[in-house]
């Protein structure tokens, strides 16, 4: 069983490496890990020949510290404990990334004067009102959706239990 809350390197199958907070992995058979705050390692070489590293977010728009990234272990070659140094570098990048994210929400309800912070529940709820919207919207035009003889049931339509 992996330690929560710890950080892991990971080399993925396409080759690219990222550091992430391991949230939940229960054992090494298990096909899911949920992690957040997933770091993508990348190096740099300028024209001398030096190289540098530097981390950028994983996913866009991944960055609040309250968004779970759930990563397939299918795709992962190796796992690392990263060192000291790359772990206080890590620390610092995620510093950064949440204070880059905390300014883009507020420049984005200065300039729509709403509240635009949704929790994961909130998020879920929406796109599922949204997409029950559109199957019904295809199937009335599809002529599939007879609304006074319906037998069709919404797997969207929270009064229902399926």
């Amino acid at each position: 069983m992996n330690q929560t809350g710890e950080i892991k390197q990971f080399k993925l199958a396409n080759g690219e490496e990222i550091l992430c907070e391991v949230l939940q992995w229960e054992d090494a058979d298990e096909i899911e890990i949920l992690a957040r705050k997933a770091m993508r390692l990348i190096m740099m070489e300028n024209q001398d020949g030096v190289k540098y590293y530097a981390f950028r977010p994983w996913m866009v728009y991944q960055e609040n510290n309250d968004d779970i990234i759930i990563i397939n272990t299918t795709h992962i070659v190796g796992m690392g404990y990263p060192t000291r140094t790359l772990v206080l570098q890590y620390n610092e990048a995620c510093e950064d990334m949440d204070e880059m994210h905390e300014q883009r929400e507020r420049e984005y309800e200065e300039k729509y004067g709403r509240e635009t912070r949704m929790t994961a529940e909130q998020k879920f709820q929406e796109n599922s009102e949204t997409s029950g919207d559109k199957i019904d919207d295809y199937l009335q035009r599809m002529g599939l959706h007879d609304s006074a003889s319906n037998n069709v049931i919404s797997i969207f339509d929270k009064s229902k239990l399926h």
